[in-house]
């Protein structure tokens, strides 16, 4: 029997709506009014969200403690894009979230794949964790499915081929051999065949 090709996908904005939740929940807690087009960086401290990244932290971990956090869906076909890329490849979810969500994050998976068998981990890159591109080369990942540009780069320099899913963030993405842009799951899918 042939081994399955290992793949690694981010889960905030490529599976699940972080996104659009987190901002909801910023707007209504904090009186604000940003909207995905205002994100033109993934660190929030950079595009004037928030004035320090301590702050976007703090705010963050205000976020995925509250009930908002709770309520992420989907992104757009992300869901049958992930049992279709299941079928012939071996999935592992690389975030950069914190170990702590580890029970939350597993139970969204269990209860929408109750017999997934993926694998997942928890990088906290964003806290001076390992790289995604550390993780991916440790485990023998070949192809990263990715929404942020730094992210994405970082495995395409390592020699990870790279799908960066388009978002208001990394328009201005560096380009690189090992990257391809793609607009959304149906593009993912067709270049895997």
């Amino acid at each position: 029997m042939e081994e399955k090709i290992k793949i690694g996908i981010d889960i905030d904005e490529v599976v699940a709506g972080f996104m659009k939740c987190f901002l909801e929940y910023s707007n209504l807690n904090y009186g604000i009014q940003n909207s995905l087009e205002d994100i033109t960086n993934y660190h929030l401290w950079e595009c004037g969200i928030h004035d320090s990244k301590e702050e976007s932290i703090r705010k963050v971990e205000e976020f995925q403690d509250s009930e908002y956090f709770d309520k992420i869906n989907f992104v757009g076909d992300s869901k049958r894009g992930i049992e279709n890329i299941s079928k012939k490849h071996k999935v592992y979810f690389i975030t950069s979230r914190p170990e702590k969500l580890k029970d939350k994050t597993v139970n969204f998976f269990y209860s929408n794949f109750p017999k997934n068998g993926y694998s997942f981990v928890f990088s906290g890159e964003i806290y001076g964790g390992k790289t995604k591109a550390q993780i991916c080369n440790e485990l023998g990942i070949k192809l990263m499915i990715e929404d942020n540009a730094d992210y994405a780069l970082n495995c395409a320099k390592s020699g990870i081929k790279t799908f960066l899913l388009d978002k208001p963030w990394n328009n201005n993405y560096e380009k690189h051999e090992n990257i391809i842009k793609v607009n959304n799951w149906g593009e993912i899918l067709e270049n895997l065949k």
